[in-house]
């Protein structure tokens, strides 16, 4: 594996922490790995790529994060459930880990194995997508991208809550909880989870509902990739909305008083619980920049009845737009997502700020003047702000491992470096955020969907807060061996 110095280190702590290191194989071992890899998907060459196949790194590893170069075994893209739980058997045969791939959209590259020599299952071929006319329920793969699934649901007339990057996997969608511009109204993509079809550790196929198996249902709702390979979800979904109205306030300004101000105005409005639901967006933040882009789920008579411009200094450039379908919303939304690379050296951090700590006006000032003033080290760096609640806070703590249910907004950090990622942007990033949290980071926690690794042995208990012990024990009912496993993945209860 190639990568910094720094983050060596940072690989190195986490993995001796939770055990995550894997013995080297002596050459017949790998090779007999290699022939049980292979007859697991039928001796069918071009879907079992190992690690001295040509273009094995860019065609099948195709890293995220360019910092954190892992080489898999193997990437395996299996057909069916039986050459799954076989792809299991060998590994577990030859003491390897496995990790379960969907979209393989992840900040610090875990959907590799989070190690050198994990068995990569690729899932791209469970990509069915169905929707009974009668009841609502979606039957889904966890191959297919989020794009493939707003555009299959919506062809049936439905949707659910989800996020806005089209390239994310519906299996990684759900292993972290699921959020989106519409969760304020409509929830998390786990609250509207029905069943879930998991292959566990010991190659057995499962289904889980509420009712049924409910341990490990919870569990799949927000914590998937630790307990097993997800095969098939079903969703309750709804009619798709049929009119929408996106508005965006853009301030591109050296005037460092206007961004702090425009910031602090922002964080007021995700703060507050009583703005209407239907009201959703994010904000981000860059050098000499605030952007503030947004939908309100519904038209833009009952938009403008709001007033949202009484909540933002003047001195925006404004855009209102009514009469929006869903399909053009999301299509919209993917389209300027694709504007962002899909492979970089990077660094990525996160806050989940709740109603209890909400940052104040002056930690909101420091920050602004801290990013906007530093030296960062980076071709570009950006923070954006996800404006949540409503929904979301209806649920209880402990109704799924998604810990989050008094969040006002997640904050993900980002920064790109055009080469190897230095101390210097990593530090600029942390104490940004050091300055936002007014040097408090015991009180807030992390979302497990912007991973970070200098979270160390306390990203577990960061990411699931009051919900890890449960999630360890269950943890050590089904997969007692952490056959699934990574430096920041759930680990069993000893």
């Amino acid at each position: 594996m190639l990568l910094s110095s720094n983050l060596i280190e940072l690989i190195l702590l986490a993995a001796a922490a939770t055990g995550t290191s894997a013995t080297p194989l002596a050459p017949l071992a790998r090779q007999d790995l290699r022939s049980c890899l292979s007859s697991a998907v039928g001796g069918d060459a071009a879907r079992a790529q190992f690690q001295d196949e040509p273009d094995f790194i860019s065609k099948d590893v195709n890293y995220h994060n360019l910092n954190l170069q892992y080489k898999p075994f193997a990437v395996l893209y299996p057909k069916t459930k039986d050459e799954i739980s076989e792809t299991l058997a060998c590994a577990v045969k030859h003491k390897r880990k496995v990790q379960p791939r969907s979209g393989g959209r992840d900040f610090i590259n875990k959907c590799l194995g989070g190690a050198d020599d994990a068995i990569v299952v690729d899932l791209k071929h469970f990509n069915h997508l169905s929707v009974d006319k009668a009841t609502g329920i979606a039957t889904v793969g966890p191959g297919n991208l989020l794009k493939g699934l707003v555009e299959g649901l919506n062809n049936a007339g439905r949707f659910v809550p989800h996020g806005s990057s089209p390239t994310v996997g519906v299996g990684g969608l759900l292993a972290v909880g699921g959020i989106g511009y519409t969760s304020r109204e409509n929830g998390l993509s786990v609250d509207v989870m029905q069943e879930v079809e998991v292959i566990l550790a010991n190659g057995t196929v499962t289904r889980a509902t509420k009712n049924s198996n409910k341990d490990l249902f919870w569990a799949m709702s927000g914590a998937g990739a630790s307990f097993g390979i997800a095969t098939e979800f079903k969703f309750h979904t709804k009619p798709v909305l049929k009119e929408l109205t996106t508005f965006s306030y853009n301030y591109s300004t050296t005037d460092k008083a206007l961004l702090t101000s425009a910031m602090k105005a922002f964080n007021k409005l995700m703060s507050d619980k009583s703005t209407s639901r239907k009201l959703g967006g994010s904000g981000i933040l860059a050098k000499n920049s605030f952007y503030v882009r947004g939908v309100f789920l519904g038209p833009k008579k009952d938009f403008d009845a709001i007033n949202l411009d009484k909540f933002f200094p003047s001195g925006a450039t404004k855009t209102f737009r009514g009469g929006v379908s869903w399909i053009d919303y999301m299509s919209g939304l993917f389209q300027a997502a694709s504007n962002v690379p899909g492979q970089a050296y990077s660094y990525t951090k996160d806050l989940a700020v709740s109603g209890r700590n909400v940052p104040s006006d002056s930690a909101v000032e420091r920050f602004v003047n801290f990013v906007q003033t530093a030296d960062s080290g980076a071709n570009h760096w950006s923070y954006l702000f996800d404006w949540y609640g409503g929904a979301v806070n209806d649920v209880a703590t402990d109704a799924t491992p998604f810990p989050h249910r008094d969040l006002r907004y997640f904050m993900s950090a980002y920064a790109n470096t055009a080469q190897e990622t230095g101390e210097k942007t990593m530090k600029f990033i942390d104490d940004s955020i050091l300055a936002l949290q007014n040097n408090k980071p015991g009180n807030y926690l992390h979302y497990a969907g912007v991973p970070n690794l200098r979270l160390g042995g306390k990203a577990q208990e960061k990411y699931w807060g009051s919900n890890l012990p449960r999630l360890e024990k269950i943890k050590a009912a089904v997969d007692p061996d952490d056959l699934f496993s990574t430096p920041q993945n759930v680990k069993p209860r000893q």
